[in-house]
């Protein structure tokens, strides 16, 4: 899963949430993202499970700014207006469809606010959230 080089073709979390909410939208195309381990007030990474929040680190197409690489969108006035556009849960999961039953913390060697490169398939769920269901990881250092 983890990737040493960095990973080619990043899109905008909000752009692959239009991706694949289209009519039509191939389940099975990658997505690749960058975005900052990080689910504002609340922990971000799921205990005992390779599973984590991320959000884009430049915010919302809405928002009326541009965000550089320190920006965060839960402080952001403009970019809290709709936060979940700019959150993915990222998932790595096994053969059985379910997140890996090891820490993503431990499994990647992680830490919340670090800029990542995720790359794999994206559907949205039941309460609206953005989901990657990740095959490679590149934590850019």
């Amino acid at each position: 899963y983890a990737s040493q080089s960095a990973l080619q073709g990043e899109q905008k979390i909000p752009e692959v949430r239009k991706a694949v909410s289209a009519e039509g939208a191939d389940s099975s195309k990658s997505y690749t993202i960058r975005a900052k381990i990080n689910a504002g007030e609340f922990p971000p990474f799921a205990d005992g499970q390779a599973a984590f929040i991320v959000t884009d680190a430049f915010g919302s197409a809405a928002a009326e700014h541009q965000g550089g690489a320190d920006h965060n969108p839960h402080d952001c006035p403009f970019c809290k207006r709709d936060i979940n556009s700019v959150m993915a849960r990222v998932e790595f999961c096994g053969n059985d469809g379910k997140p890996i039953a090891i820490d993503a913390r431990s499994l990647f060697d992680l830490k919340e606010m670090q800029l990542v490169q995720v790359t794999g398939t994206a559907r949205m769920d039941a309460d609206d959230w953005l989901v990657i269901s990740a095959t490679r990881i590149h934590v850019v250092r």
